[in-house]
């Protein structure tokens, strides 16, 4: 009962909640180039729509058959008539608008006409070449790079050609271009969650560090956002999953992000202040400064912080987080502007300060949804021990499921009605950063509550009211349903095991019969 959080192998499309699917790892370049039968560097002259039956028909996608005329080859080489020309397929968007099933997507290039790429190609039929897998990876466009010209390729392996590539490709006046070459040296050196080791991190730091500096904003933000890829503080969208792993308290179902040892920002930090300290936009200075997070110099935090700029005022606070002075964090829960006092709830849960607990109380019942969402969330970051006291004084706020069940985890017992209550209606937040979803993780704790009761309490009706309850969950699966089942079993109540089997019959969207079978085979396997 999860939905989907941040992680490696999962790949989510669309707005939240998103669809995901698993995915595999990305495959490492010279990896790539020895499943694969030809690797060119070719120009695309023409692309067509065609029909094939390696590809399988899928809502959204089309079959394109690419002319590419050869450059060079660092593997293989073409054979045949016309050798300097090949015709590549693959999966590339559909022309014409169509759904996904299941938000699947499979690997699929966009190639321009006139453009040059570094292609990795399997044979395929009628002489053709095609993509090497129907499948991608984490690293979504594996198998075709974009090349910086359309000059023959430099370097002897396929790792130097890609690196030789790039370097050129940064320096380009495409300001696109550049931003594209930023990315792929970042995910080819690890950076974006890829575990690429391709490219020598530090080298491609290196080589991106200078446009940090950019006249070109876009380029600069491309920049600025490598070297805070690892930064806490960077992008307050993945705060759930920071807060998760620096957090003593507990955020189910979003998976945990712990700062690195060696943070980027170490190999830019100079160029960073100075972009902080700059005549640069608002935003890209608030970048700048949230990009080096723990690394920013405690002096320049405290005039950040007395910016004009309400975005470098933010980021400031956001940062002071990892540093042992307060004024900021406390100047602003009390600002005037929204952005501050979400910030400042942030911050508290970055900075796991006992003494700043009391200022998410009145956070928490601030008038802006995102302020009161991010205090609910570092809230719940903090040991349990120092948050109690400000959940229960705002248990029935928006966020009663998620307060609810991070007490009840520590003792069911007080909490029971708060507990059907939430699996019955189906609490959760309006303003909710994701995670497992709020009735299952109550489900999960009203029946071990249960579970674990004496046999004499349930013959007797004194837990009817939470079994009320654990009847009427939404179910996701068999295994709750089944559980249940072999509960009633267990504990003599078969009256109401047959009533809950054929009440479960006429809802469950599949055949719960097989599972209630097995329950009654042999219920001490689900229930001790």
């Amino acid at each position: 009962m999860v939905m989907a959080a941040a992680a490696v192998a999962v790949v989510a499309l669309g707005a939240p909640p998103a669809r995901a699917y698993p995915v595999g790892p990305a495959v490492p370049l010279e990896e790539l180039a020895k499943t694969a039968e030809l690797v060119c560097k070719a120009t695309v002259a023409a692309e067509r729509v065609v029909a094939d039956a390696w590809f399988e028909k899928l809502p959204g996608f089309e079959v394109r058959e690419a002319e590419l005329r050869v450059i060079s080859c660092v593997k293989g080489a073409p054979g045949g008539p016309g050798a300097q020309r090949i015709r590549f397929r693959h999966y590339a968007p559909a022309s014409a608008p169509g759904g996904m099933i299941g938000g699947y997507a499979p690997q699929s290039y966009q190639l321009a006409a006139g453009r040059s790429y570094l292609v990795f190609a399997a044979k395929g039929a009628g002489g053709t070449y095609r993509q090497l897998a129907k499948s991608h990876t984490i690293k979504a466009d594996q198998g075709v790079l974009l090349a910086a010209d359309a000059r023959p390729h430099r370097g002897k392996t396929v790792t130097e050609v890609a690196w030789a590539e790039l370097l050129a490709q940064l320096a380009s006046a495409s300001i696109d271009d550049a931003v594209q070459a930023i990315a792929q040296l970042d995910e080819l050196s690890g950076g974006r969650g890829t575990g690429l080791h391709d490219l020598e991190r530090r080298a491609a730091l290196d080589a991106i560090r200078p446009l940090v500096a950019s006249k070109q904003a876009a380029l600069a933000a491309a920049a600025i956002a490598v070297f805070g890829d690892d930064s806490p503080y960077f992008d307050e969208r993945q705060a759930p999953f920071w807060l998760a792993g620096i957090g003593k308290g507990s955020i189910p179902g979003i998976g945990p992000r712990t700062p690195s040892a060696t943070p980027a920002a170490a190999a830019a930090a100079t160029e960073l202040v100075a972009v902080a300290d700059g005549p640069a936009p608002a935003e890209l200075r608030a970048q700048a400064i949230r990009a080096l997070g723990p690394l920013a110099p405690a002096a320049r935090v405290a005039a950040w912080g007395r910016d004009p700029e309400l975005a470098v005022r933010c980021a400031a606070v956001l940062v002071s987080a990892a540093q042992p002075e307060r004024k900021l964090i406390a100047a602003g829960a009390t600002a005037t502007a929204p952005e501050l006092r979400r910030a400042a709830a942030h911050a508290i849960g970055f900075a796991q300060d006992a003494a700043l607990v009391p200022a998410l109380d009145a956070l928490l019942k601030d008038a802006a949804p995102k302020v009161r969402s991010a205090a609910a969330l570092s809230l719940l970051s903090l040991p349990l021990a120092q948050a109690d006291r400000v959940m229960r004084q705002n248990l029935y706020s928006d966020f009663m499921a998620l307060f609810v069940n991070a007490l009840a985890r520590r003792d069911p017992q007080p909490y029971l009605p708060q507990l059907a209550e939430v699996i019955e209606r189906r609490r959760a937040p309006a303003d909710w950063w994701g995670g497992t979803i709020p009735a299952g993780e109550s489900w999960s704790i009203l029946f071990a509550y249960v579970k674990g009761r004496p046999a004499a309490e349930l013959a007797a009706g004194k837990l009817d009211r939470s079994l009320d309850a654990l009847e009427r969950m939404e179910w996701f699966s068999s295994s709750e349903p089944r559980d249940l089942y072999a509960l009633y079993l267990r504990r003599g109540l078969t009256a109401r095991a047959q009533r809950f089997r054929a009440a479960v019959k006429k809802t469950a969207s599949f055949d719960m019969d097989y599972y209630f079978d097995m329950a009654d085979k042999s219920p001490a396997t689900y229930v001790p």
